[in-house]
């Protein structure tokens, strides 16, 4: 069952990442960004309650407990826009693809995750597969920058260990709604500290967001993929279920050629086949 919610994860945030692609053009980005936060984490905290008894057993600690998991997360999204933001595209997008094996190998140390071996070398694949088919994209010529490389490993870094403490939580606190509860509790308390000091809600405005529907069907895919992913944790390794997730980059490519109507490699068309039949082998039990 895990493997299934990991590929609705992985299928929905290829999905989500072609709407933003979409949404992001002639838009203000810091709207989109505040607006889908608020969004997202506020509806994130009403499904845990409809789904949990989060509330009649509310405790600060928790909150103080979990709340790393959200400030890795966020670290490592504002790592992810400023290392696009100094570097090309082509260079930073593979390296921040590494995230995964610092997934799997904190998934094998410290949460001491026995994975097979074979499955191990299929994963180790899949990640590799992953980063090569997004180096074959060479989507700006901007200069690569130092800093862009750094926050992109600083991306790496936060994001691997985000995945981590997620299936760390899960395992601690069994119901996967109470981690996404306290997750997006203290998600909803930095958004709105940092707009307080910063004056910035005047991007709360949705007349501003062009083509309104295209931010909502992002929020919509992208809170099906994140709580999917959760909900596989439950009873899968995130060693394996982090480059599965990953491999969402395949539905990003496939979507962009029939929607956004851009090309792919014959060399990348392999890539793809390769990254696929990865996927229906990590599926396979008996491996």
């Amino acid at each position: 069952m895990w493997i299934f919610l990991c590929l609705i994860s992985a299928i929905t945030s290829g999905f989500a990442s072609i709407i933003m692609k979409k949404c992001s053009k002639n838009n203000d980005v810091k709207s989109i960004a505040l607006i889908g936060l608020m969004i997202s984490h506020t509806s994130y905290i009403i499904l845990s309650i409809i789904f949990s008894n989060v509330l009649s057993n509310f405790n600060i600690n928790n909150l103080l407990k979990i709340a790393p998991l959200t400030i890795c997360q966020m670290i490592g999204y504002i790592c992810g826009i400023l290392s696009v933001k100094y570097a090309s595209v082509s260079t930073v997008i593979p390296i921040r693809k590494c995230n995964a094996i610092v997934t799997l190998i904190l998934g094998i140390l410290i949460l001491h995750e026995s994975i097979p071996i074979l499955k191990l070398i299929i994963s180790v694949i899949l990640i590799l597969l992953t980063i090569f088919i997004v180096k074959e994209d060479k989507i700006t010529n901007d200069i690569d920058g130092r800093k862009g490389i750094f926050f992109a490993w600083l991306f790496v870094l936060f994001n691997g260990i985000s995945s981590m403490l997620n299936k760390y939580y899960i395992n601690t606190y069994i119901n996967p709604f109470i981690v996404t509860f306290y997750y997006s509790l203290v998600g909803v308390i930095i958004v709105s500290i940092y707009c307080t000091f910063t004056r910035n809600w005047k991007h709360f405005k949705m007349g501003k967001i062009n083509k309104l529907y295209l931010l909502f069907s992002y929020i919509l895919f992208d809170l099906i993929a994140n709580l999917s992913f959760r909900l596989c944790l439950v009873d899968g390794p995130v060693a394996i279920a982090q480059p599965i997730h990953s491999s969402s980059i395949i539905i990003t490519i496939i979507g962009s050629y029939f929607i956004l109507k851009e090309t792919i490699s014959k060399k990348k068309w392999f890539m793809i086949l390769g990254v696929i039949v990865c996927v229906i082998l990590l599926s396979i039990k008996s491996l």
